[in-house]
Parts: C-alpha cells; structure tokens; sequence
C-alpha cells in the first residue's frame, strides 16, 4: 500500500506558486498572444459604413460608365479600384469601336454602272441605243 504523503499549507502555497509561474502563466500569454490574432468582430455601425461604401463604389463604377458611354455593360463590370475600371473601359471602348466597324455598312458589289446600265433601268430604250452607238464612235 501505497504511504499517504501529508503537505504543510507552506508547501502546497509553494507548490502552488510553482506550478502558476512554470505552467499557468506561460499558458496565459500564449492565449493572449493568440486572442491578439483573432479577427475582431465588426460592429454593426462598421458594416453599415462598408455597406455604403460598397454603394458608394458601384455609383461610381456606373457613373464612370456612363460618362463613356457603356451604361449598358454595368451590370458585367466588376473593378477593384480605379486603375483597375479605367484599364476595363479602355477594353470596352476597343470592343465597342471593333463591332461598330463590324456591323456598319459593307456593299456586296463595288461595280461602277454604266450608262447603257443606268438607261436600261429606267426602260429607256432610246438612251440605251445612244449609248451603244456613241461606244462604237469613239
């Protein structure tokens, strides 16, 4: 059997002590350290001010937008900051001066009309004779 071992009040202060300065307080700064680390909750008058902000930006991005003449793609642009919107209209504007080369007005045929041409779609038989003959004369 095992002996029974009995401590004074002395000894279990010191033991105490011990044990607080070797293993509590050690473990105390560590979980401070780490408190120190952890994201801080925000409060709600921070998220209201974020909130507005965000608000704010995409007014601006619209804004910027439509002063350039590309409303209509607000609702595809996404910047981050102002480089970064300014850099994505230069890249729209490119793109919006390619389609409207693309999609303005292209002839199928280049031909010139000639003047027996010309006579013969207004019916005029007279001047398409008098064409043929003034070719022959020349």
């Amino acid at each position: 059997m095992a002996e029974e071992q009995t401590f004074t009040q002395e000894q279990v202060d010191q033991l105490k002590q011990e044990w607080i300065e070797k293993e509590l307080n050690p473990l105390k700064t560590q979980l401070e350290e780490l408190k120190g680390k952890l994201p801080k909750e925000k409060t709600d008058e921070e998220k209201a001010l974020e909130q507005k902000q965000a608000e704010l930006w995409q007014k601006e991005v619209e804004l910027e937008l439509k002063t350039n003449g590309l409303a209509d793609f607000a609702p595809f642009v996404t910047a981050k900051d102002e480089d970064d919107l300014k850099a994505k209209i230069e890249q729209l504007n490119k793109i919006v001066a390619g389609l409207k080369i693309d999609s303005s007005y292209k002839p199928d045929d280049h031909k010139q009309t000639s003047e027996y041409d010309k006579y013969e779609k207004e019916g005029n038989t007279i001047g398409m004779i008098s064409s043929k003959l003034s070719s022959l004369f020349k």
